[in-house]
């Protein structure tokens, strides 16, 4: 049932059940964008500092294990 149904009644039951559902989403919504922004900014960091790293010493001693 929406607000475009046509049994659909204003009254103060459906305003906190819809606005607590619609507040809800929201907060789901924004916690979920943060989130992949954050993760996609430090994947940019990531690939950025890939090419700065420095050899492993133990792949140099590889032949000698």
């Amino acid at each position: 049932m929406t607000p475009i149904s046509f049994e659909w009644t204003w009254t103060s039951d459906y305003f906190i059940f819809f606005g607590l559902l619609y507040l809800a989403l929201t907060i789901i919504g924004c916690t979920t964008a943060v989130a992949f922004i954050k993760t996609w900014l430090d994947l940019m960091k990531e690939k950025n500092k890939e090419a700065e790293l420095p050899e492993i010493e133990t792949r140099s001693k590889y032949t000698d294990y």
